[in-house]
C-alpha cells in the first residue's frame, strides 16, 4: 500500500510540474526566438549588421539580466512561498514592489542603451560596426519597459501556477515579431521597407502590443488577478517586504553580473580574434540559450512548485519535486548535448551562408555539448537554492566559476601571446562552468536541511496572513 501511495505521489508531482514546465518552456523558446529572429534578419543583410546586432544584444541582455533578472528570480521564489502559505496580500506586495523597482531601473538602463554605441567603440569595436549598434540600441529603448513589465507580471501569475495564457500570448508575439521585423526591414507583407532600423522598430512594436494584450486578457477579460486578493496601494513600500526581496534578489543580481560580465569578456576575446569569430560566437551563444529553453522552463517551474510546498511547510514534497526536476534536467542536457555534436555543422546555416562561420560552429559545438552535461549539475543546484531563498551560494559559485577559473582560462587558451583561438575561448568557458557546478552542487549535497528551509519559508510568509485569511479563503481557486 505504501509503495502504491509513493508511486501515486511521484506521478502527481510529475504531472503538476509538467503542467507548469511545458508552457513555461514554450514561453522561454519565445523569449529567445525574438532575439534569434532579429539575428537571422540582420545576418542576411551582411556580416557588419550581424556583428552589430550580436554585440548590441549581448550588451543589452547583460544590462537587463544584471539589473532585473536577479530580482525576477527572487520574485518567483518569494511569491511561490507566499502562495503556498496562502498569504495572498504578501504575494501582491512582492509583485508591486518588483514592478516599482523595475520601472525605476528602466531610467538608467535607457540612458545606458542610448550610449552603448560609444561604449562599444571604447571597447574596441570597429566604428562602422558600432554605428549600426548605436542605432539598434537606441531604437530598442522603445521596447525596454514593456519587456520588463511583462516579465514581472508573468512571474506573478506563474507563482499562482497560471501559465497557459502567458504561453499563448508569447507564441502570438513571436509570429507578430517575425512579420514586423521582416516586413519593416525588407518590405515584406505589404509593410514599408525601412532597412536596418526596421528590425528594432518591429520588435519594439511587438513587445508593446504583447504587454497591452496580456494585461487586458488577464486582468480585464478573465479577471485572474481576483484569484489572489490584494490592494494596489503604497503599503508594499515596507521595510520587511523590501529587505526580503532585496536580500534574495541582490545576490542573484550579483551572480548574474559575474556570469554575464564573463560572457561579455568572452565576446571581447572573440572580437579581438576577428569580426567573423565574434558574429559566430555570439550567434552560437544565442542559439545555446535558445535550445536550452526546456531546461530554463523546467527550472522556473521547479522553483515555483518547490517554493509553494516550502511555503505550505511540506518539506518532503519540495524535496521530491527537486529530485524529479534533477532527473529531467539531466535527461534534457544529455539529449541536447548529443544533438549539438551530431548536427553542429548544420547550425551555422541558421545565421549565415559564409563557409567560415559554418566551420566555426562545427568546431565549437562539441564544447557546447560537454558544457550541457556540466550545466545539468549546476542547474539542479540552482533550483534547489533558489526555491529555498538561499541566493548567496549561487552568487559565490558564479563568481568563482566565471572570474577565478573561466576568464583567466579563456585568456590563456584563446588570446594570450597571439594565440587567437576561438576554440580556446570556449575551452576556458567550459572550465569555468566546471568550477561553478562544483561549488553549487557541493553546497546542496552537504548543507541542505529541508525541514529547516520549510520552517523559514513559513515564517517568511506568515505576516498579515491572519487578518486577510477570511477574505483570501473566499476567493481561493478550488
Amino acid at each position: 500500500m505504501t509503495k502504491w501511495s509513493s508511486l501515486s505521489t511521484h506521478h502527481h508531482e510529475f504531472r503538476e510540474l509538467m503542467a507548469i514546465a511545458l508552457p513555461s518552456t514554450v514561453s522561454t523558446y519565445c523569449f529567445f526566438a525574438i532575439s534569434i529572429t532579429e539575428l537571422s534578419v540582420m545576418g542576411h543583410l551582411g556580416v557588419d549588421q550581424l556583428a552589430a546586432v550580436a554585440f548590441s544584444q549581448m550588451s543589452m541582455d547583460f544590462s537587463t539580466l544584471v539589473l532585473m533578472q536577479g530580482f525576477n528570480a527572487g520574485l518567483n521564489a518569494l511569491c511561490s512561498q507566499a502562495f503556498g502559505a496562502k498569504n495572498y496580500h504578501l504575494l501582491g506586495q512582492y509583485a508591486q514592489l518588483t514592478a516599482f523597482m523595475v520601472t525605476l531601473v528602466c531610467v538608467p538602463m535607457a540612458l545606458l542603451w542610448w550610449n552603448l554605441g560609444e561604449l562599444l567603440v571604447l571597447a574596441g569595436v570597429q566604428p562602422h560596426v558600432a554605428t549600426y549598434a548605436r542605432l539598434y540600441c537606441r531604437v530598442s529603448i522603445l521596447g525596454l519597459w514593456p519587456r520588463s513589465m511583462f516579465q514581472v507580471l508573468s512571474i506573478y501569475y506563474q507563482a499562482q501556477q497560471i501559465v497557459v495564457p502567458t504561453t499563448c500570448i508569447n507564441v502570438l508575439t513571436v509570429a507578430l515579431n517575425f512579420v514586423l521585423t521582416m516586413g519593416l526591414t525588407y518590405g515584406s507583407f505589404g509593410l514599408p521597407s525601412l532597412g536596418f532600423v526596421g528590425c528594432p522598430i518591429g520588435t519594439a512594436i511587438a513587445l508593446g502590443v504583447r504587454l497591452v494584450v496580456y494585461v487586458y486578457y488577464m486582468n480585464v477579460y478573465k479577471k485572474l488577478h481576483r484569484r489572489c486578493p490584494w490592494r494596489w496601494n503604497w503599503s508594499f513600500l515596507r521595510w520587511k517586504v523590501a529587505t526580503e526581496l532585496v536580500g534574495l534578489g541582490l545576490p542573484l543580481t550579483l551572480g548574474n553580473l559575474f556570469e554575464n560580465a564573463q560572457l561579455q569578456t568572452m565576446a571581447l576575446f572573440a572580437a579581438s580574434i576577428g569580426e567573423l569569430q565574434l558574429g559566430a560566437h555570439n550567434s552560437m551563444m544565442e542559439l545555446f540559450h535558445f535550445i536550452s529553453s526546456p531546461i530554463f522552463g523546467l527550472m522556473g517551474a521547479s522553483v515555483t512548485r518547490m517554493g509553494s510546498h516550502l511555503g505550505a511547510g511540506n518539506a518532503a514534497r519540495a524535496r521530491l519535486v527537486g529530485w524529479i526536476a534533477g532527473c529531467l534536467i539531466a535527461a534534457l542536457c544529455a539529449i541536447t548535448g548529443t544533438g549539438a555534436v551530431l548536427y553542429g555543422r548544420h547550425l551555422g546555416y541558421i545565421f549565415s551562408d559564409d563557409p567560415a562561420v559554418i566551420d566555426i560552429f562545427k568546431r565549437i559545438s562539441a564544447y557546447g555539448a560537454v558544457a550541457y552535461l556540466i550545466l545539468s549539475v549546476f542547474c539542479y543546484a540552482v533550483i534547489i537554492l533558489e526555491a529555498q531563498a538561499r541566493s548567496i551560494p549561487i552568487m559565490i559559485a558564479f563568481f568563482a566559476g566565471a572570474w577565478v577559473v573561466g576568464v583567466p582560462s579563456a585568456f590563456f587558451l584563446g588570446v594570450h601571446n597571439g594565440v587567437k583561438s576561438i576554440v580556446g575561448v570556449w575551452q576556458g568557458m567550459l572550465l569555468g562552468y566546471v568550477g561553478s557546478a562544483s561549488i553549487a552542487f557541493g553546497v546542496v549535497t552537504c548543507g541542505t536541511d529541508w525541514e529547516l528551509q520549510a520552517r523559514l519559508a513559513m515564517e517568511r510568509s506568515t505576516e498579515e496572513k491572519e487578518k486577510l485569511a477570511e477574505q483570501a479563503t473566499l476567493l481561493l481557486p478550488q
